[in-house]
């Protein structure tokens, strides 16, 4: 009788599988861990943009995650897209149940910076599904929306971290960001420590899918019982060799390659 660890991802559905729970399923396999999947809303999206969105009753991603968590409980769970308050409920009723490390992924705007949940779902999932978080993950746009800090520097990013962990609760916050040091960098804050990985900027059109992939590859290495930082350093060398071998599919921005291997 084979064993395998189980990943679960509570997210968007995206049809042409650049990003969402296609591709956090399709992380999972490369790592190794046996994917579970939680709709939160269905997309009609593709490389050119989202262009609608039709969200899942919130009674439906109950039975989901019930018929779930009754029959296989996952060894590690990350969320994406949350587009209600009544959800952010239900999915801290889960992580409060179940002793299993959660990353969330704060998906408040779309890729072109058009702002996807609202004012009040997003102060919601602070106040109320952040602090039980193993691991939050949000881009420098996220970080400034949740925290109120404007971040022009390295030194605004710490501030914002404190926030995170100080005034939030968070147990850790791994902020990314390209833009302030002209190198892709990513920085991990815990209570206890600081750790900062910094990368060459890979010009590409072929980016759909970096954020989930990112959080998605630290789930599956927490499933196989990795601690953070190692499961951090995995999630940042994977994602660069991924959006180096990016893939031209549609007439927009393209996926990036969940073929490679490390």
């Amino acid at each position: 009788m084979s064993h395998i660890p189980i990943a679960l991802t509570v997210a968007s559905n995206d049809p042409t599988g650049g990003s969402g729970v296609i591709a956090d399923i399709k992380t999972f396999h490369k790592f190794d861990v046996f994917g579970m999947a939680a709709i939160t809303n269905l997309t009609a999206q593709n490389s050119q943009g989202i262009h609608e969105i039709l969200e899942i009753p919130p009674e439906f991603l109950e039975g989901q995650l019930s018929s779930i968590f009754s029959d296989a409980i996952p060894y590690a769970m990350k969320s994406g897209m949350i587009p209600s308050a009544d959800m952010v409920d239900i999915i801290k009723k889960y992580i409060k149940g179940y002793d299993i490390p959660f990353v969330l992924d704060p998906f408040i705007f779309s890729k072109e910076g058009k702002r996807i949940i609202t004012e009040e779902v997003q102060h919601k999932l602070a106040t109320a599904l952040l602090p039980f978080a193993s691991v939050v993950t949000p881009n420098v746009q996220e970080t400034e929306a949740i925290t109120g800090i404007e971040i022009n520097t390295e030194s605004d990013i710490k501030s914002a971290a404190n926030v995170f962990l100080k005034e939030i609760g968070v147990k850790s916050v791994l902020i990314n960001d390209s833009q302030l040091t002209g190198e892709a960098c990513d920085y991990l804050y815990t209570r206890t420590k600081e750790v900062k990985l910094t990368g060459p900027i890979i010009k590409s059109k072929n980016l759909r899918g970096v954020g989930s992939t990112f959080s998605a590859v630290i789930t599956a290495e927490l499933a196989k019982g990795q601690d953070l930082e190692q499961s951090f350093r995995k999630a940042k060398m994977f994602v660069t060799k991924a959006i180096e071998s990016g893939i031209d599919i549609g007439k927009g921005n393209g996926p990036i390659s969940h073929f490679i291997d490390l």
